[in-house]
C-alpha cells in the first residue's frame, strides 16, 4: 500500500531468515560505502534535526505541565533598550530559557545578570525555534502560589482564595473564604 514504508511479503523474506507475519519490521542492510560526502553531510542533518525536534517535544511538554506554577530561574540576559529578560528555569536536563518581558516585571525591581528569582509560568506555546515559555512577576496567579507556600490553610483547602486583585510593586487585594468555622 505504501512503496516508501512497506513491501511485499516475498521481498522481506529474501532479507531474513526469521518467520514473518505481515505487519513485521524487517531490517535491511545497506552499503553505506557507496554514498557521497553530501549523502551523507544530509544524512547527518536528518539525525540531528530529528533529535532536536525529539528535545523540542520533551521541553514543551515538561513545561506545558508547569504552567500555572512558581518556578526558580536565574537572569541569562537582559536586552538594554527593550528591558526584557532571558530566564532560565528549571533543573539539571529539564530546563530551558524563558521571555520575562518588560511588560510582566514590576516596576522598581532591578535585576543582574545571574540574579536568581522566582517567575509565574503564564504559557508554552510551540514555535518555529522550539518551545516558547513566557513568564511573569506581574501575573495574580504569582501571589496566590506563594500564598499556597507560606500559609498551611490555603494550601490544604481550609480557606480558598475567591479573587486577587494586584498592582504589581505597591499593593495586592486577595479575597478568601473559609469553608469552617473558626478559621479567621
Amino acid at each position: 500500500e505504501d512503496d516508501a514504508n512497506q513491501i511485499s511479503m516475498e521481498e522481506a523474506k529474501t532479507h531474513t531468515r526469521r518467520k514473518l507475519e505481515y505487519g513485521d519490521i524487517v531490517a535491511i542492510k545497506l552499503d553505506t560505502q557507496h554514498f557521497g560526502r553530501i549523502a551523507a553531510q544530509t544524512a547527518k542533518q536528518v539525525i540531528i534535526q530529528g533529535i532536536r525536534e525529539a528535545e523540542h517535544g520533551m521541553i514543551f511538554d515538561s513545561f506545558s505541565s508547569r504552567q500555572h506554577e512558581i518556578l526558580m530561574g536565574t537572569v541569562l540576559r537582559i536586552d538594554p533598550i527593550t528591558r526584557d529578560m532571558t530566564v532560565r528555569i528549571g533543573q539539571g536536563n529539564d530546563r530551558t530559557d524563558a521571555l520575562l518581558s518588560a511588560g510582566e516585571q514590576v516596576h522598581g525591581e532591578v535585576f543582574r545578570e545571574g540574579d536568581l528569582i522566582r517567575v509565574y509560568v503564564v504559557e508554552v506555546h510551540r514555535t518555529n525555534r522550539g518551545p516558547q515559555v513566557i513568564v511573569s512577576r506581574t501575573h495574580p496567579g504569582l501571589v496566590k502560589r506563594l500564598f499556597e507556600l507560606e500559609v498551611p490553610e490555603i494550601a490544604s483547602g481550609l480557606v480558598e482564595i475567591k479573587s486577587i486583585a494586584r498592582e504589581a510593586g505597591s499593593r495586592t487585594k486577595i479575597a478568601v473564604f473559609a469553608s469552617q468555622d473558626g478559621i479567621d
